[in-house]
């Protein structure tokens, strides 16, 4: 039997390098059924990107599918898309790719992780999380019994953005968080390209490059306090890192607890978990699944979906 006829909701995952797409299957498990790469600005292309996902035989026959977006959207709708990563900037994403026989949910990628983490991932069972996002940006998004704080204008996840704390790095001059640690930050600095390999760094970082491993532990530090921060404003009771980078370099997510243990300054906060995102690279869509079931009708959403996808507890 087909995925899609067992499954009524599928995800997709649009980050800034990739986009990825996937289905909650029996128990739990997650099933990632394709990739294709973010064209830079090229709205036309990413849009194709996206149905030819949707194509494939285990996710053709879902009438909805949740879109987790690496940006955020405003009250109406539209994509703030600040650096035009997409070529969506201003566009109401969900009625851009609906079909006469799709309808999309769109939501923040950092609220689609969180969910999907405190729900079936690394946080389920914690009343309150505090998950953050690590890869072409950074974002975060605190959950409170399974709902997410979304803000006054749907942004509250904006932590990339914050002002950077003070370090003795000579020239730390960035204007926020995000130039410094985000993984685009990371390959600019070492490799002088707006779009590099943040994989080169850590590579040669390993086989003992000294600027490699500088650039690394700044960023590192910045992140370790910014979370630190959020960890004293949340209070939460776990915090999950997540996100290409967050999840695919033990070694800067190590360092980066490590850093925000050193500046926690109340003592009850130094026994807060810090944790890798138990979905991996899968976060996004799955909570994007999650969501939208929460979103859409009774009637675009079978009974039997229902009952799939609202596991609950740990995925093995």
């Amino acid at each position: 039997m087909r995925a899609s006829s067992r499954t009524d909701i599928v995800g997709v995952d649009i980050g800034g390098t990739k986009i990825a797409a996937g289905y909650i299957g029996g128990g739990g498990r997650l099933v990632q059924t394709g990739v294709e790469p973010t064209t830079p600005g090229d709205g036309a292309a990413n849009v194709a990107a996206v149905h030819r996902l949707l194509a494939h035989p285990d996710l053709d026959g879902s009438p909805v599918v949740g879109v987790s977006m690496a940006t955020t959207m405003d009250e109406n709708g539209a994509l703030r898309d600040p650096h035009n990563w997409f070529g969506w900037r201003g566009v109401d994403l969900a009625e851009l790719l609906r079909t006469d026989r799709r309808e999309f949910v769109v939501v923040a990628d950092a609220e689609a992780g969180a969910v999907g983490e405190a729900m079936i991932g690394a946080s389920s069972g914690d009343q309150r999380a505090l998950y953050v996002t690590v890869g072409t940006g950074i974002a975060h998004c605190f959950v409170e019994a399974g709902r997410p704080l979304s803000g006054a204008h749907k942004s509250a996840y904006f932590s990339g953005y914050t002002t950077p704390a003070r370090c003795s790095w000579d020239g730390c001059d960035a204007p926020y968080v995000e130039r410094i640690s985000s993984g685009t930050a990371i390959a600019r600095d070492f490799l002088g390209e707006e779009r590099g390999d943040t994989r080169l760094v850590f590579d040669a970082a390993r086989t003992g490059d000294r600027h490699a491993r500088q650039i690394i532990e700044h960023a590192a530090w910045h992140l370790g306090v910014l979370i630190a921060d959020l960890m004293l404003i949340y209070d939460p009771d776990s915090v999950v890192i997540g996100g290409g980078l967050g999840t695919g370099a033990d070694s800067y997510r190590q360092r980066v607890a490590e850093v925000a243990r050193g500046h926690l300054t109340v003592e009850h906060t130094r026994g807060i978990p810090i944790r890798r995102a138990g979905l991996g690279g899968s976060s996004c869509w799955a909570g994007a699944i999650l969501v939208a079931r929460e979103q859409c009708t009774d009637r675009a959403i079978s009974e039997d979906a229902h009952t799939l996808i609202s596991t609950q507890g740990r995925l093995p």
